[in-house]
């Protein structure tokens, strides 16, 4: 072996080694981190409506082991997910009439942590106990299929955002969830990345959207106080398709239609193809959680299908073999 063969070559692999250290003060969300106290200040999406019955279900959103669950009432209710007696988790706990009761031994919180009943104390005792003891509870709003919560001070929480796009006209918003294993930030930078839809989504596997995705175009970037779009210009044929993807900060994102539009067809306004929040599950899984949108301005309704969401969201289904990802890989694959 000549070793001058590989020396005089380009092999840096030593030198040139990635660091596996992300941004901590960007992707750390958990409680008291710089970015987890931020996001703590906005409302954020946490699970679909659907997807919630009558059992408590577990769940972890910014870096936090929360559960959910609709009381008898039909009350939301998102807490801590352990029973400050005894760490018991209130997944398995009982929904009552107002509340829910934990499992090992009787205690029953209210939907804001208020104690209403801890059973076998003495009643001197358990007077006291409701007035001390709370369960951390979180604020909720159900809209159109999603179920909100805010998880910040009290004193700072914002009125609940509802932005034109929720309101559209006409459109069928379909809610869904797509998770991602890797850090929030790496899943919002594709938003206003377009260069990304032509190569990942047209040139390196198969064509995901359409063929003029494939076409790199020009772009533009359009900052505001708390608002930036991201436009890609492409010439089709004889038509200049304008494609525009938005992020309202910190998480709020929407990007342009993936399948009405091709750039081949004259087509004014169109509807973005999502509406979505980019969520933090914590420093290392994040959940995208969004309506899909249908309608005479929005994706066709032929793609309101139970896979539809997931090709509008990442180009592919997210249920694919190993084989398959690495022949056309997605967001999911790429992030």
């Amino acid at each position: 072996m000549n070793v001058e063969q590989f020396s005089l070559r380009g092999y840096a692999g030593y030198e040139t080694r990635l660091s596996e250290h992300p941004d901590e003060e960007l992707t750390q969300v958990g409680p008291e981190t710089p970015c987890g106290e931020y996001l703590r200040r906005f409302w954020h999406p946490v699970y679909l409506t659907n997807d919630l019955c009558d059992l408590p279900v577990a769940l972890k959103i910014l870096g936090e082991e929360l559960v959910l669950f609709r009381d008898l009432s039909g009350t939301l209710g998102l807490v801590h997910k352990r029973c400050p007696h005894r760490q018991a988790s209130l997944e398995y706990g009982k929904c009552e009439e107002h509340g829910i009761r934990c499992c090992y031994h009787g205690w029953h919180f209210d939907t804001d942590g208020k104690l209403l009943d801890a059973p076998g104390q003495p009643e001197n005792l358990s007077d006291r106990l409701k007035l001390r003891i709370k369960l951390g509870a979180y604020p909720v709003v159900e809209y159109k299929g999603l179920i909100f919560s805010y998880m910040g001070p009290i004193a700072e929480m914002p009125e609940f955002p509802v932005f034109d796009a929720m309101e559209f006209e006409k459109m069928e918003m379909v809610p869904y969830k797509a998770p991602f294993r890797c850090n929030w930030l790496q899943v919002q930078d594709a938003i206003l990345d377009p260069l990304h839809t032509s190569f990942l989504h047209s040139n390196i596997g198969r064509v995901q959207f359409s063929e003029g995705f494939g076409e790199v175009g020009q772009m533009d970037f359009f900052e505001r106080d708390v608002w930036m779009l991201g436009v890609n210009t492409r010439r089709v044929g004889e038509n200049v398709w304008f494609r525009v993807n938005e992020l309202v900060l910190p998480n709020f994102t929407q990007a342009g239609s993936a399948f009405a539009s091709d750039g081949t067809q004259r087509r004014l306004y169109g509807r973005s193809s999502f509406t979505r929040w980019v969520v933090p599950v914590d420093d290392e899984n994040t959940l995208a959680l969004a309506w899909a949108n249908f309608g005479e301005r929005g994706d066709p309704p032929e793609w309101n299908t139970p896979e539809g969401p997931e090709l509008i969201e990442q180009g592919e289904e997210f249920d694919r073999t190993y084989e398959e990802r690495q022949r056309s890989p997605g967001d999911a694959e790429a992030t």
